[in-house]
């Protein structure tokens, strides 16, 4: 079934947009049809208890209480990939004739970063402060990565435990496997082997047993045999990572990108799908993205501080003696400015990128619940006070050498293609 109600509700979520109003930005949802409520979801699901799940129409039944959920998260699939692929491939095609499909915004930014912290932890970003790849850290005065737990422009992973950063300094200490564990369900989180036991992800998925895999049917292998033996309620959750590097690499609208989600949803269809069906009881089969993808032109990018020098003049100073840039990405710029010139700036910023992106300044976008409700002061600080959202095609970013731009897809702005995705549940035994 596809949920026509989350159709309308993801539709109506609009604002801003191209000059012309023909591509208008999506507003995030945080209190319906939003990615920020899986967590609460899966939760109420295991438990019968916890946070406002998704809306009843998202979960046909579903609830109350489930002994086994298995999410899988597929990064950078969201609906501009799923839904064209929804009716051709029989692993998708399930989810619509026996389950149900749902379709919700994004969190702000369209980041990994934001989104996985939040469906590790129940946190949106508002909350965590933890939004983009690269952001402000206050207690370091410098600019970070903090998935890979290092300064912004390191070439190499975990440089802040180098520096004896706490990783509880960054990260949230509350998780949502801590939560179940005390509800007595058992989380199993699968992540490639090349991040599985970095500070990050140990931080953030506290709780749960974390496996390392290094191919796709190896998880899934893995997932079915934990399955085959599971005694007691219990969580599964599988990260695929490979999707949304290929479209960043080749694009979006590359036949790569197109052949690597033909092998994942290939290869979930032949060992997992068989799984669940063998299993002798019920489970319930989760998918969702955490983002989109939309393509973009390296060779065309809009460098603000080419573009307005005194920007750099007007940026403060960090630790290192840079100034402190870029913050977010190239489709969501985060800018910190002096405040005494945040007026000029926006002002001069606007009129250069007129026709390119819009520039707000994100006070208003706190305010107005992009992020969130009830922005932390830790959110509050690491933030930057303006920030670019370019248009369908445009990139705007930082002239540095540390921070190229040589991706041809990329997400963490606002545009339909970046910033709707989905949620499908599927039942499995009685």
């Amino acid at each position: 079934m596809l949920n026509q109600e989350s159709l309308a509700a993801v539709a109506a979520a609009r604002f801003g947009g191209s000059q012309d109003g023909a591509q208008p930005f999506v507003r995030p949802i945080y209190d319906g049809y939003g990615y920020a409520r899986i967590p609460a979801t899966v939760e109420r699901l295991l438990t019968g208890a916890g946070p406002a799940p998704l809306p009843a129409a998202a979960l046909a039944g579903f609830l109350p209480r489930q002994e086994t959920v298995i999410l899988l998260m597929i990064d950078g699939f969201g609906w501009r990939f799923f839904a064209p692929r929804l009716e051709r491939y029989p692993f998708l095609r399930r989810f619509l004739e026996a389950g149900v499909v749902s379709q919700l915004t994004t969190m702000f930014p369209s980041t990994t970063a934001a989104h996985v912290t939040t469906l590790h932890t129940g946190l949106t970003p508002a909350a965590s402060g933890v939004f983009e790849w690269f952001y402000y850290e206050p207690s370091l005065n410098r600019v970070i990565a903090p998935l890979l737990f290092s300064y912004a422009g390191d070439q190499t992973r975990e440089t802040l435990a180098a520096a004896g950063v706490d990783p509880a300094t960054i990260f949230p200490t509350s998780t949502l496997y801590q939560r179940l564990a005390e509800a007595g369900v058992a989380s199993t989180v699968f992540q490639h082997s090349s991040y599985a036991g970095s500070s990050g992800t140990r931080m953030i998925c506290d709780g749960a047993t974390i496996v390392g895999y290094r191919t796709l049917p190896e998880a899934l292998t893995i997932l079915t045999e934990r399955l085959a033996a599971q005694q007691g309620p219990a969580y599964y959750h599988l990260y695929v990572d490979s999707f949304d590097t290929i479209c960043h690499f080749h694009s979006p609208d590359s036949p790569h990108a197109d052949a690597e989600i033909d092998l994942i949803l290939t290869a979930l269809e032949r060992f997992l799908h068989p799984a669940l069906e063998r299993l002798g009881r019920s489970a319930l089969l989760l998918l969702t993205a955490d983002h989109g993808h939309i393509t973009i032109d390296p060779r065309t990018a809009h460098f603000v501080n080419r573009l307005l020098p005194e920007l750099v003049a007007a940026t403060p100073i960090g630790a290192d003696g840079r100034p402190l840039a870029p913050g977010g990405s190239s489709r969501d710029l985060f800018l910190y400015v002096h405040e005494e010139r945040l007026d000029a700036m926006q002002q001069a910023l606007a009129q250069a990128l007129e026709g390119r992106a819009e520039v707000h300044r994100t006070a208003d976008l706190m305010a107005a619940g992009f992020f969130g409700p009830d922005p932390s002061p830790r959110l509050r600080a690491r933030v930057g006070n303006l920030v670019a959202l370019p248009y369908a095609g445009e990139t705007v970013w930082w002239d540095d050498r540390r921070f190229s731009v040589r991706f041809r897809g990329s997400h963490g702005g606002l545009t339909p293609e970046e910033a709707i995705t989905e949620l499908a549940a599927l039942p499995y035994g009685d």
